[in-house]
């Protein structure tokens, strides 16, 4: 079933959202909001991004990241994906700053149509069998926002880390990866409660391929790579 099909049954299902123009609304709601029906680059980017490092709870959505910057790349890719704004709040205990939406459309969107898990619990998220069967490079922009979110860069040597409690996600970067062409070692590090899968590139010459098909969009882990790369 294709995104605009699931967008269909979605609203079917939901009577209270209605329809104005090509923007949608609820009763009690003044706030007018987007809800794409095809898969784009900014739409499979947010699903990694919210893998990754997103909460959904209490029909909240919520990022958390320490860099401000990225917080602002957010808020443009939220608002020109459905039109909302998400609000950036700074934890100053943490050292860590949150952009949140409290937009119910685009939440029950997200966990319904895009079958994002609710909650924080990162070890039974799996996959959509629709993503898996999109082109390679709306697959890349997934890619994309797990790495933004869930990666790091070394500074001093020519490595990417990435780490994740979701078994079904390593996976899936693995294979990604093996169709790029990009080498890589992988471990699972067992932890008292949840294991920790994890994987590593090595090398200017992979980093040089994973680069050019995975765009990073945040600004440290963007500037930590730029020596690794040619110019």
């Amino acid at each position: 079933m294709g995104l605009e099909s699931r967008l269909i049954e979605f609203l079917k299902r939901h009577k209270e959202i209605q329809k104005q123009g090509n923007l949608f609304t609820m009763k009690k709601s003044k706030t007018l909001v987007n809800l794409p029906s095809e898969f784009t680059a900014d739409l499979c980017r947010i699903i990694g991004i919210i893998h990754g490092d997103g909460n959904m709870s209490g029909k909240r959505i919520h990022i958390t990241d320490q860099n401000l910057e990225y917080h602002k790349f957010l808020q443009h890719l939220f608002k020109r994906t459905f039109g909302i704004t998400l609000n950036i709040f700074h934890d100053k205990n943490r050292n860590s700053f949150y952009s949140y939406s409290k937009n119910s459309i685009v939440y029950k969107y997200l966990t319904e149509v895009l079958e994002i898990p609710t909650g924080p619990v990162r070890q039974n998220l799996r996959v959509p069998k629709f993503l898996r069967k999109l082109p390679l490079e709306l697959q890349s922009e997934y890619v994309a926002g797990l790495f933004d979110s869930e990666s790091h860069i070394r500074k001093r040597q020519a490595e990417i880390d990435f780490s994740t409690t979701s078994k079904d996600i390593w996976n899936f970067i693995r294979n990604y990866l093996k169709k790029i062409g990009v080498k890589f070692s992988w471990r699972i590090r067992k932890r008292r409660k949840n294991p920790e899968f994890e994987i590593f590139i090595y090398g200017k010459n992979n980093l040089k391929i994973f680069t050019r098909f995975v765009n990073l969009k945040h600004p440290e882990k963007r500037k930590r790579l730029q020596p690794f790369l040619p110019h």
